[in-house]
């Protein structure tokens, strides 16, 4: 195996793992959004999200061994505690590490109000999350990587039915700000986050639905610095620039939907001091593996 360089880090991107449902939802639970979301798993979304593929990416990752694993969200569809239990005993037999990989919630792992006032996604997944880890002002949280800095924030906050909306609060944004005031240069910053940081294209009523609230504030802490953001949530790939931030988007870890740019796919990511220098694709197709580095821009529709 070729010798990489000492101070660069591979980072293995994957997001929306969107897994289907291993046991019986309780009758009793399926009110309000988890009726629709549990309608939406067994006539669309079941359909299409498929575990063998899951597992197939898995041990494509595994034999690739990244130096740090990253996924951005909806790692679940409900927020039961049996999925994210599911979840982490799927990421435990792929053998990653918890010490090396960075978990950031999505809305679906906050799907309903309990499950959000509940801090669901941080109890089901607290082997792979820091000590302690708190709902709100936990975020973001820093674990430097030699030549990188990945910041987890939280975008994903409960919304009614038929919304998936994220939101950086101005509270998770000045922490972020001291965060990056104690950075040096010889550390490049990654920001893992489930939403991407962008106005969705078409209606406003699309992003009212599914955009984020306080992105520009994002860009105001960041100001000129060079950042990476890591984002989900759309299903598809994504890659544009703001500035100085270069912002890359995974599909969905599940989907086996036929299409080139939403097809299940992580995206392994070279990096160095000075920020991003390579970018890969792993696309999972029946029966078959497509490479191909990450266009300069794939812009998210």
């Amino acid at each position: 195996m070729a010798r990489r360089e000492v101070d660069t880090l591979r980072i293995a991107h994957l997001s929306d793992l969107h897994l289907p449902l291993t046991q019986s939802a309780p009758v009793w639970s399926l009110m309000g959004k988890r009726a629709l979301g549990w309608f939406n798993l067994k006539m669309l979304r079941g359909n299409t999200h498929r575990l063998d593929v899951f597992l197939a990416l898995l041990a494509d990752l595994a034999e690739q061994s990244p130096d740090v694993v990253v996924i951005t969200g909806d790692l679940v569809n409900l927020a039961y505690d049996f999925e994210f239990a599911e979840v982490a005993r799927l990421l435990e037999e792929a053998g990653l590490d918890p010490a090396r990989c960075v978990l950031v919630p999505g809305n679906h792992d906050r799907y309903t109000a309990g499950a959000d006032r509940g801090a669901a996604f941080e109890k089901g997944m607290s082997d792979w999350l820091p000590p302690g880890l708190a709902r709100r002002d936990g975020y973001p949280w820093l674990r430097k990587l030699g030549p990188i800095c990945v910041l987890a924030l939280d975008s994903a906050v409960w919304r009614g039915p038929a919304r998936a909306a994220g939101r950086l609060a101005d509270g998770q944004l000045e922490r972020l700000a001291g965060l990056l005031d104690g950075l040096d240069d010889s550390c490049h910053p990654v920001l893992a986050m489930h939403h991407p940081p962008i106005r969705l294209r078409g209606p406003a009523l699309r992003d009212y639905r599914a955009g984020l609230s306080g992105f520009e504030g994002l860009f105001r802490v960041l100001g000129r610095r060079p950042a990476t953001v890591l984002h989900g949530h759309l299903h598809r790939i994504g890659r544009s620039r703001r500035g100085a931030v270069e912002i890359l988007g995974a599909p969905s870890a599940s989907n086996d939907c036929g299409r080139s740019e939403d097809q299940a796919a992580y995206h392994l990511l070279t990096f160095s001091s000075r920020g991003l220098l390579s970018a890969q694709a792993r696309r999972f197709w029946p029966g078959r593996v497509e490479v191909q580095d990450l266009p300069d821009e794939a812009l998210l529709r």
